[in-house]
């Protein structure tokens, strides 16, 4: 491949800045875990478009990391019976996991009652987060069942 000139490399970062650019939309970070990463789609589609700023993405890479602990953590509790030691831990786990996604949740403006200044304007009324109720592959724990990598197909079987 071609070496690219400055000019080209300062015209391609030029439109990535424009209306329809790869900014508008960002993608996850290369290195981020797909569930991670899955979060960061859903989130980034849900939110009108430039909402992220190059400056939030840390903020935001942080946020789909703890929002996927959050998943990790519920399913696990799910998984242990109420009775056992190990379901209060995992429960304290889980609150200060969510309480931290939470916090950075309202430091991007992503909560209703944080987005006082543009609560009309910040969502997407266009998007939302996973499959909409009324298409036909909609199953009610679709997402969660997407973010942990389990196929629909499992489920079937298990029932």
């Amino acid at each position: 491949m071609p070496r690219k000139s400055a000019a080209q490399l300062a015209a391609e970062e030029a439109s990535a800045s424009l209306p329809g650019g790869k900014l508008d939309r960002p993608d996850p970070p290369l290195d981020m875990l797909e569930v991670a990463a899955a979060i960061w789609r859903d989130t980034v589609a849900s939110m009108k478009p430039r909402h992220f700023s190059r400056e939030t993405w840390p903020l935001l890479t942080r946020y789909c990391n703890a929002m996927a602990l959050c998943n990790q953590l519920e399913v696990e509790l799910t998984r242990i019976a109420i009775q056992q030691c190990e379901h209060g831990e995992i429960l304290k786990k889980l609150n200060s996991t969510a309480a931290l996604a939470l916090t950075y949740a309202r430091a991007l403006r992503l909560t209703p009652k944080s987005n006082v200044e543009t609560r009309g304007n910040a969502r997407d009324p266009h998007r939302l987060m996973g499959p909409r109720l009324w298409e036909p592959d909609y199953q009610r724990s679709a997402t969660l069942r997407r973010l942990m990598g389990k196929d629909a197909d499992e489920d079937e079987v298990a029932n």
